[in-house]
């Protein structure tokens, strides 16, 4: 029946169909489709393509639709900047807080980094790399740190999948592990400028030319 698909089912169809690069910046996301697709009503898909706009997944063009972003350099220095704000202020608050369970799951994360090196996929690598800070930003407690987080990991997530310029993730693994060293030995000034190192790797890979 039409409807009985939800939102956030049809929020994460497309977010997973850009991941994978089904859907290339500047695509048109067409409602009718989608609702045709997922069997739900195009109201429904009408939410899912606000939040998707709210997140920076898709933009809104009057009297043309949605279409999957196409970021700019700008897009991309002003989402690092926020990103550094709040997972600095993440790791001193996860420093003396996170537990040892979350920490042998970074450790497992890292690891199955350290194999994708040797058949390096994005698709794969966004997935591990957001699982592997999200457990960071859960040992903060702060449910907004967590909200803004998301919705700017999802931005970096386009950034990284279509404009990455290296092919490899050997650079994150060692501030990857660095990080987790710094949050292992509850060492909160390395925890921040592996944080930073970090981000400006990220940065530093991606081409918008």
């Amino acid at each position: 029946m039409a409807g009985s698909v939800s939102a956030q089912a049809v929020y994460d169809y497309v977010r997973d169909r850009i991941i994978r690069k089904e859907l290339f910046p500047g695509n048109r996301v067409l409602e009718e489709e989608l609702a045709t697709a997922m069997h739900t009503s195009r109201t429904t898909v009408r939410r899912a393509i606000t939040r998707l706009n709210y997140e920076g997944l898709v933009d809104l063009v009057p009297n043309y639709g949605a279409f999957v972003a196409k970021p700019t350099a700008a897009d991309m220095n002003h989402v690092f900047a926020v990103r550094t704000i709040l997972e600095c202020e993440a790791a001193r608050l996860a420093v003396p807080r996170i537990t040892g369970e979350a920490l042998e799951r970074m450790e497992k994360n890292l690891e199955v980094q350290r194999q994708l090196t040797g058949r390096f996929s994005m698709t794969e690598y966004v997935t591990l790399n957001r699982d592997f800070h999200w457990e960071i930003l859960q040992a903060t407690d702060n449910e907004y740190i967590e909200k803004f987080c998301h919705e700017l990991f999802n931005k970096s997530a386009i950034f990284l999948i279509f404009y990455d310029q290296t092919g490899t993730n050997q650079e994150s693994i060692r501030t990857h592990d660095a990080l987790l060293r710094a949050l292992r030995e509850r060492d909160t000034e390395a925890a921040v400028e592996a944080t930073k190192a970090d981000i400006v790797c990220a940065a530093d890979c991606l081409s918008f030319l």
